[in-house]
């Protein structure tokens, strides 16, 4: 009778493991394909945005009550400009301030209060998650050194920057943003890497904008 009661007791360890693993790399596959998604998804809104006249349009205000998936969530914008950092690799679209998909959970965000690239000394704040999922789009920036160059496509012109200054500030709902007020800027922020309550900011200024 205790035999039998310790082998229901592992089997039931047994069954209870292999439903976690099962969870764990059906997560895996669908984070996957979620980022595989969405990158092309990314890729054909860039291609768009170069090929059309670069005046931003306005977004498709559709609900997507019955469909909750990730990918269908992201599909009813356009993007107003696009970001690309070479040394990591990175080059994505960014919605216009306005819209609901201006968010950290769908995009990189541009945060309230910030100034588009064409504004003099004004600064572009961006923002994204760090880490492992799909829309960690800043996972890399830690990479990032001073000197490494920043680009922003918006309007028919190409913004140069550089960057100038790296540093960190706790993770408390609020940035001080150290930057010479007197240059056209560009601030990224994004969680610090294997952190939780710190947040790495990254300082731009622009030399040099050409159109495309």
């Amino acid at each position: 009778m205790v035999r039998r009661k310790e082998n229901k007791k592992f089997n039931l360890i047994k069954l209870i493991g292999l439903l976690l693993f099962a969870c764990g790399m059906f997560m895996i596959v669908y984070d996957y394909s979620t980022k595989v998604k969405l990158d092309e998804n990314n890729d054909t809104k860039i291609e768009e945005f170069f090929d059309d006249d670069n005046t931003p349009q306005v977004e498709e205000q559709k609900e997507d009550k019955q469909d909750n998936t990730t990918t269908s969530k992201v599909t009813n914008y356009n993007y107003i400009a696009v970001l690309e950092i070479p040394s990591i690799n990175l080059k994505r679209g960014l919605v216009d301030p306005s819209s609901k998909y201006n968010n950290v959970n769908y995009n990189i965000q541009i945060i309230d209060k910030s100034s588009m690239p064409d504004v003099v000394n004004g600064n572009l704040i961006l923002a994204s998650h760090n880490g492992a999922s799909y829309i960690s789009f800043f996972k890399n920036l830690y990479k990032l050194n001073n000197d490494d160059k920043i680009y922003v496509y918006y309007n028919g012109y190409k913004y140069e920057y550089s960057i100038s200054k790296i540093y960190d500030t706790s993770k408390d709902g609020h940035i001080e943003v150290y930057r010479d007020n007197q240059k056209t800027t560009i601030t990224l922020i994004t969680c610090k890497k294997n952190t939780k309550d710190t947040q790495t900011v990254y300082i731009g200024y622009l030399t040099n904008k050409v159109a495309y």
